[in-house]
Order: structure tokens, then C-alpha cells, then sequence
């Protein structure tokens, strides 16, 4: 049965070395003896036309189809399924070519993600997505889970970074969707996130970037969590952009001895030592840890009495000059916190990919270990994390970290321990989810949904998942990919009228039809001007926009009569973006980012080429707030209190320099033009990866 010309097996080695991805649960199973369904069959195309008649096969047949990639997720989307045909990508294996000139490159989706860097890097190009599974992940996984990588507050999440994909589908074909395709805006935000519901994914373009000049990074301590968010939320709020903002909590803090100076011959941290002595006695080696996580109120009380103090790494990469610029700035407005010097942010770098391979010694003694991430805006951040800890306590020992921060809010990423009984950590999911969508929050914010959080994220995209059911049925009619998965049908909760914005959240909310004029008095009520000006919602698609333009956070709006919230927190990887879809109902209402009134900088100067001049400055590093043509003459300006500084940089790089103006915002086209207002006929646009004129 089925496309015999590809290459294909039926032996039970390869049928169960596709059963698995690493979600925890899955090696819980393992290790107490079970084992993940096996499929039938396992399928390694070379090409699109490959991956579409192994598609086709199986809709004919009514097979179902689970798309696998390296294995490495950790909610259940690649999990094995009886009866079913494994599509494994590995052999998808193409990168390049890389266009300078554009800063594109074209990858296809097998390819390792540690490889594509490694391929770039010999190039003088990053992809800036730096996942901790990166040795063990492809490019293709990236794009279907939504991922993030460590340094998303200055590179954007993984969505950020792709232009354009090739798409196999059982019913539509290959199609081909972004920059240089024809389907609509919404086929792409839902195929991003989809996790092979939809189609599978055969090849991406992606942005790229400069290999950085320099990278700082500084470690500082800060007395507790609400201290160090207060911190984390001005530095993103100030459009310094950095590279990386990570928050330890106290007991992630203590447990790594993160605070202290490593000692000769390797102070790790009490934890760490514990464990080490553990390792020198094999007969009591399960029971030393067994006992301390069968009773996880009691350690969790224990962990919290002495542990006090957080650890923030703050690291800032890029253009040199824009690096010294923006950690002049940073360093005051970290002042409060103590500054533990270079050593904490080195050892994270140096240790950042390690953390995939450090939980197995937990199952190994009787355990399981998970993690979490989860996001919300900056007001909900703190109610979050008290939330889905006092949720988890009852099950296992917790820590958090939060990894990834934006200026209108952040992820917490929740470590857990506990002894290895599949129904404790069945509830304690179950708990924890329910907790995150009572505090408002997303339940995800890199790692996928998969089958762990299936019903959570239905739950959270409501009524709106209609959406995606309309163009499954365009798709994939017969419902034969990866079924099961990222939606499933279940009650929805009403999540009543849109919550209110907090001043520290950086956001406005208006209607989505409104006009950029009514969104920008809404902003002026409250000190604040619109963050990214667009004349109209929703605004140009990202291949036509900078990764760090964000044009809206939540849009809310009623189907069926039942009201939809979705964006729930930033980037949210919760399946699917629906947001483009709901955002075309009737009373859709969006927030989007505003920045308080402050420092300002604008220049003005007269050059030949200024487009030219104008891509110039953003493949600089630097972030201009306007970015602008008018008659010829080149504007440029800054916001935040690093304004001054930056606007002396681009002096510099500008020919013949900048005149001061009097700071004003230009509106940005909500057409297929962005960073400039294009009063001009013949006008272009400029992002980074190059010039575009009206007809791209």
C-alpha cells in the first residue's frame, strides 16, 4: 500500500524508534515498563513531491499521519499512534542557498538546528534562534510548535524569523505561503503552530543576522521576584532590546547556587552536591530520592525558608556600538540590583543547551521531572507564577525561571520533580493548566501543545477554533494529519468582557477597524503614544514588517455569540494564531503596544539613496522608532532614554550626518509597506531584509 518508490519501513526497530518524542510523561511510561503505540509504517521522503504522495496514500486509505522531526518534543505531538503511517522529515536535508543581499536563507525542514547554525556561523551569519534543544531539534519542529529561542527579546520568537514556507497538504497540494506566495495571511499564522495538523512542512526561509561583534552579558542579584520583574519590564520597555533577561526565582536561585562564585573544584549548589553523594551510594540510591519527593508540601516549605534572593542575567549583543550604547543605559536603570559581574551570564552561556539532558537521572531513581512554560502580560506575571505554584506544590518540588520577556510581557518557565506515580503527574498538569487560564495566562509559550495540553489550549482558543476547522477542511478534509492533536472538541468558557489593562502591561486596547488617530488618543489618555503607529489593523504581514514591529498582542471578539480572547500572553505557541481570522469579526477589538511620553531624538539629512541609507541603519543594530523618505529627505528617530545616544550613532553613519528635529511620529501603511509613511507614489519600504517596493 501506499507510494512504494519512497524509501519506507515496516521492521519494528524503526517503528518504535518513531513511537516516542520526549515528552516526560512518555518516559515515565518507559520507565516503569511501558511502551508508546507503534505505528505501521515509517516514511523518509527527499522532496516536496515525496511528502505529497505519501500524503495522498494516506488520505485515499484513510490512514492517519504523524509527522516527526528529531522527537525532541515534550507535550506528546509526535507521540506514536496505532495503525498510523510516521512522515520522518530527516531526510529533508537542503540548506541554501543563503541571499546576502536579502539576509534570507532557504532551509529545508529536516535539517538539525545545531547544523543549520553551524552552516550559517561558517558564513558569518546566526539564525538567533538558540533553543536549549538545538543539538537535538529541527528547523521544521521549530515552525509547527512555534519555539522560541534564549535570545527572543532581541531576535523575536521562531514565527518572527520565517518569511515563507512550502506546505505538503493531502488535499491542496504543495502550496507555497509568505513572501513570494499567493494564499492568504491566515493559511500562514495557522500552519505556524499547527504541529502538522494541517500539512507538513518541507521548507522555510528565514531571516538571518550578522554574526554579533560583540556580547555582554552580567549577572546581578535582586531581593525577590517582584523586585526583579519591576526591573525586567523598564529594560524591555525602554527599546534597549536586549539579547537576553532571565529571571531565577529563589529556589531555582539557591537549588543552582546561581548567586555564588564557583568554587574550586566545582561548588555547585547544595542540591547538586546532595545528588552527587547519592551517586556514591547505589543501594540507597532511589530511596534518598524517592523520600524527599513523596513528600513535596513539605520540601516546597523547606526550599522556601532558605531560600531568598533572585538571580537576573542580563546580556545585550550585536552591533558594538549599539551594544555600549544600550548597556550604558541598562546599567543605570539596574542600579537597584546588585551587580555579581560577568561570571553568572558567562556560566549560563556556556551551559545553556545542557539543560535537555540533565532530568533522565531523576526518572532513573524512581521520579519524573517536567517543566512548564507558560506567559502573560506584565500586571498578570506575578499572579501567574503564585498561581501555578501553589498548584503544583501538592505534587512535586518547584522551581521557576523566566526566560523569554518582551516589552508587554514575559514567559515563566516552571521546573517540577516528583516521585513517579502517572497519576500525580496527570493531576498536577491538570491542576496547573487550570490555574494558568484562571490567572489569565497562556498555557504555552514555546514548547507546542501536542496532546499534554490539547484540551488547555482548546479550551483557551474557544469558539474561535472554527477557524481552524474551516481550513482543515480545505486541507485536509479527511482529517488524516496528526489527528488528535494541538484541537480537540470541549466545553469553552465564556471568558466574559476583556480584562483590564494595567499601566505596566505597555498596552491600549481599540477596536480593530478604528483608525490609528482614535487608537492614538486612547494611548494619550493614559501618558502614552502608540509603539508601532499603523494608519490600519491588522498590519503588514511579518515578511513585510521588522521582527520587533509587533502590531498587536490580544484581539478579542465574539463567534457564534460566544466571545473568543486570544493572545492570552506574548507569542503564545498555544496551536494555531487564530488572531488574523477573528480579528475580520464584526466588534473585534485588538491591544496593541504604547510606550509612555519621554525621551525623544529625531534627525533630518539630505542623501542620495536615502532607502538605501535608511537599510543601512537597521542592518546596524539599531531600532528606530521612525524610519522614513519625505521629499527626499531621510528622517530618523528614537525613543526611551537611550534615544540620544542611539541618534549619535546613526549621525555617524548617515553621510554628512543628522540635523535635530523636533521628534515627531509618522504613521506606518498598514499596506504592503511598512517602517515608512510612503506619502510618495513610487515609494518603498524598508525592513531588514531589504528594500521592498509596492509590488512585492
Amino acid at each position: 500500500m501506499g507510494p512504494t518508490t519512497v524509501r519506507h519501513s515496516d521492521e519494528g526497530i524503526d517503528r518504535r524508534a518513531a513511537s516516542r518524542d520526549l515528552w516526560p510523561g512518555g518516559t515515565l511510561e518507559a520507565w516503569q515498563g511501558g511502551s508508546a503505540p507503534l505505528p505501521d509504517r515509517v516514511w523518509w521522503p527527499n522532496d516536496a513531491a515525496e511528502v505529497l504522495s505519501v500524503l495522498e496514500a494516506a488520505r485515499d486509505a484513510g490512514i492517519p499521519v504523524v509527522p516527526y522531526g528529531a522527537g525532541s518534543g515534550v507535550c506528546g505531538g509526535a507521540r506514536g499512534r496505532e495503525g498510523s503511517w510516521v512522515l520522518d522529515t530527516k531526510a529533508l536535508q537542503g540548506i541554501g542557498p543563503l541571499d546576502e543581499g536579502r539576509r534570507l536563507v532557504t532551509v529545508e525542514a529536516g535539517v538539525n538546528g545545531q547544523h543549520l547554525e553551524d552552516w550559517l556561523r561558517a558564513r558569518g551569519y546566526t539564525a538567533g534562534h538558540s533553543p536549549s534543544s538545538i543539538w537535538c531539534s529541527t528547523v521544521g519542529g521549530w515552525a509547527a510548535a512555534r519555539g522560541a529561542g534564549q535570545f527572543s527579546s532581541k531576535y523575536g520568537v521562531f514565527e518572527d524569523m520565517v518569511v515563507a514556507m512550502t506546505v505538503a497538504t493531502p488535499d491542496r497540494g504543495v502550496i507555497r505561503l509568505g513572501l513570494g506566495g499567493s494564499e492568504p495571511l491566515e493559511w500562514f499564522d495557522q500552519i505556524l503552530g499547527s504541529e502538522g495538523t494541517l500539512g507538513v512542512i518541507v521548507e522555510l526561509t528565514l531571516r538571518v543576522w550578522p554574526v554579533p561583534e560583540k556580547r555582554w552579558l552580567r549577572g546581578y542579584a535582586v531581593p525577590d521576584v517582584p523586585a526583579a520583574l519591576e526591573l525586567m519590564r523598564s529594560l524591555m520597555q525602554a527599546e534597549l532590546w536586549p539579547s537576553v533577561v532571565r529571571l531565577y526565582d529563589p529556589v531555582d536561585t539557591r537549588i543552582g547556587g546561581k548567586t555564588r562564585p564557583k568554587k574550586e573544584g566545582g561548588g555547585q549548589g547544595f542540591f547538586r552536591r546532595w545528588l552527587s553523594r547519592v551517586e556514591q551510594l547505589p543501594a540507597v540510591r532511589q530511596r534518598t530520592l524517592a523520600l524527599p519527593l513523596a513528600l513535596p508540601t513539605m520540601v516546597n516549605q523547606l526550599l522556601d525558608g532558605v531560600a531568598t534572593g533572585c538571580l537576573l542575567v542580563v546580556g545585550f549583543e550585536g552591533d558594538h556600538e549599539v551594544v555600549d550604547a544600550s548597556v550604558g543605559v541598562a546599567r543605570q536603570l539596574l542600579s537597584s540590583a546588585e551587580d555579581l559581574g560577568e561570571g553568572p551570564g558567562k556560566r549560563w552561556f556556556q551551559s545553556r543547551h545542557a539543560v535537555s539532558f540533565k532530568l533522565m537521572p531523576v526518572f532513573e531513581r524512581g521520579g519524573f521531572a517536567d517543566t512548564m512554560e507558560v506567559a502573560g502580560r506584565w500586571s498578570r506575571l506575578p499572579v501567574i507564577y503564585e498561581a501555578v505554584r501553589e498548584a503544583v506544590r501538592p505534587y512535586a518540588v518547584v522551581m521557576a525561571h523566566m526566560s523569554h520577556v518582551y516589552p508587554e510581557g514575559g514567559c515563566i518557565y516552571f521546573s517540577f520533580a516528583g516521585k513517579g506515580d502517572r497519576e500525580v503527574y496527570d493531576r498536577l498538569w491538570a491542576d496547573a493548566l487550570e490555574a494558568v487560564l484562571a490567572a489569565g495566562g497562556t498555557v504555552t509559550h514555546h514548547h507546542g501543545v501536542g496532546s499534554l495540553k490539547a484540551q488547555a489550549a482548546s479550551r483557551e482558543l474557544g469558539p474561535a477554533i472554527e477557524g481552524a476547522r474551516a481550513l482543515q477542511d480545505l486541507l485536509d478534509h479527511g482529517r488524516v494529519m496528526n489527528p488528535g492533536r494541538v484541537l480537540v472538541d470541549v466545553p469553552f468558557d465564556d471568558p466574559g468582557e476583556p480584562p483590564t489593562l494595567h499601566p505596566s502591561d505597555g498596552l491600549v486596547r481599540a477596536p480593530v477597524r478604528a483608525g490609528l488617530s482614535e487608537r492614538a488618543a486612547t494611548a494619550a489618555t493614559a501618558g502614552h503614544e502608540v509603539m508601532w503607529p499603523y494608519e490600519h489593523l491588522p498590519a503588514p504581514p511579518r515578511w513585510h514588517r521588522a521582527p520587533w514591529q509587533q502590531p498587536w498582542v490580544e484581539v478579542t471578539a465574539k463567534v457564534d455569540g460566544q466571545r473568543c480572547l486570544l493572545g492570552r500572553g506574548p507569542r503564545s505557541a498555544a496551536g494555531p494564531d487564530l488572531r488574523t481570522w477573528l480579528a475580520d469579526r464584526d466588534g473585534a477589538e485588538a491591544t496593541v503596544g504604547a510606550v509612555p511620553r519621554g525621551e525623544r531624538w529625531m534627525g533630518r539629512a539630505t542623501v542620495d539613496e536615502p532607502w538605501a541609507v535608511a537599510l543601512s541603519l537597521l542592518r546596524s543594530d539599531l531600532r528606530p522608532a521612525v524610519l522614513d523618505v519625505v521629499d527626499g529627505e531621510l528622517l530618523v528617530g528614537f525613543r526611551g532614554p537611550a534615544a540620544d545616544a542611539y541618534g549619535v550613532i546613526a549621525s555617524r553613519r548617515v553621510p554628512g550626518g543628522l540635523t535635530p528635529t523636533p521628534y515627531r511620529a509618522r504613521p506606518l501603511p498598514s499596506g504592503p509597506l511598512c517602517y515608512c509613511s510612503a506619502a510618495d507614489p513610487d515609494a518603498v519600504a524598508v525592513t531588514p531584509i531589504g528594500v521592498l517596493k509596492r509590488d512585492v
